[in-house]
């Protein structure tokens, strides 16, 4: 395999995840869509739910679920069903205004990318972005890259987004592994959660995405299909110390949705079915064991349909 083409396949991974499974949906005729952040990546398993493909990515906020929501409905006709990923703060995340160097840079190699749209990012910030990109590509050399040899790099991982060069502990930060003792653990996620419980602030945020909340339903109703906005599970931690703001914002603006009815609420946050620290890998995501009870949940939910 070329080299130039695998390093940047895996540079670039989540964006020809995303190309290449979208034409996979028009292909196979999925009818099933999940979209959201991190949360639905690490915890569902893409093929274990038959009709569904996974779209979901690391930070992927309410406007770029829209978006692909948007796309996949426009390509892929026989789609039926949408589940919206979220947590609790998911209404008061805007990607575009993040500062983290890591988040700015998946604006351009994921979204901006796809479709051409860097949302809220300030002008001067994706135009110093851009001339990086350039540079590192200029300094490395990279030559010509066939389309052929990237879709065949897809096509030997397309059954699982994790795969040997990007498992799910790969991916994780402060895994939680047998030596973490509980005070570690708690630890880790009060830091987490000393600034999750400061984004109730993010006022505008939190009101540009009901409108994209509306727009979505809207949207999924104008084409016949089901939409689904799943919270998904939290470890003892979480559920301890999260500010209860945060969860009472989410569903006032839920509840305060002129279509509320064409919106069906999945709230497992608190699920039994969850042991609330052993199916975790780190602080957020959920590990092997965790990911397949809630693929069956999931399935079990929007499985059939009904």
């Amino acid at each position: 395999m070329n080299k130039a083409a695998y390093d940047e396949f895996f540079r670039n991974y989540d964006y020809y995840w995303l190309k290449y499974t979208m034409e996979r949906g028009m292909k196979e005729k999925a009818d099933k869509l999940l979209v959201g952040h991190s949360l639905p990546r690490f915890g569902v398993n893409d093929r274990d739910i038959p009709g569904l493909i996974n779209l979901s990515f690391f930070s992927q906020d309410y406007y770029y679920s829209y978006r692909i929501i948007e796309r996949a409905l426009e390509c892929i006709p026989s789609i039926k069903q949408v589940a919206l990923g979220t947590c609790y703060i998911s209404p008061f995340i805007d990607l575009s205004h993040a500062q983290d160097r890591d988040e700015m840079d998946r604006i351009i190699s994921v979204y901006d990318r796809y479709f051409h749209d860097i949302h809220n990012m300030p002008p001067q910030k994706y135009s110093e972005l851009k001339d990086e990109e350039q540079k590192r590509k200029e300094d490395e050399g990279i030559g010509d890259i066939s389309e052929k040899d990237l879709k065949s790099l897809y096509e030997a991982r397309k059954e699982n987004y994790f795969c040997t060069e990007r498992d799910r502990l790969s991916l994780c930060e402060d895994v939680w592994t047998e030596t973490v003792s509980e005070e570690e653990r708690e630890s880790f996620v009060r830091e987490r959660l000393s600034y999750m419980n400061r984004l109730v602030r993010h006022k505008d945020s939190y009101e540009e995405n009901g409108v994209t909340l509306e727009k979505t339903v809207k949207l999924c109703q104008s084409r016949d299909v089901r939409l689904y906005a799943v919270v998904f599970p939290a470890n003892i931690y979480y559920r301890l110390y999260l500010d209860p703001e945060i969860k009472d914002s989410y569903y006032r603006q839920i509840n305060g949705m002129a279509d509320r009815d064409h919106l069906e609420s999945i709230d497992l946050y608190e699920s039994e079915e969850f042991d609330l620290i052993n199916d975790y890998a780190d602080t957020d995501h959920l590990n092997d064991a965790g990911a397949a009870k809630m693929t069956e949940l999931l399935a079990r939910k929007i499985g059939s349909g009904k």
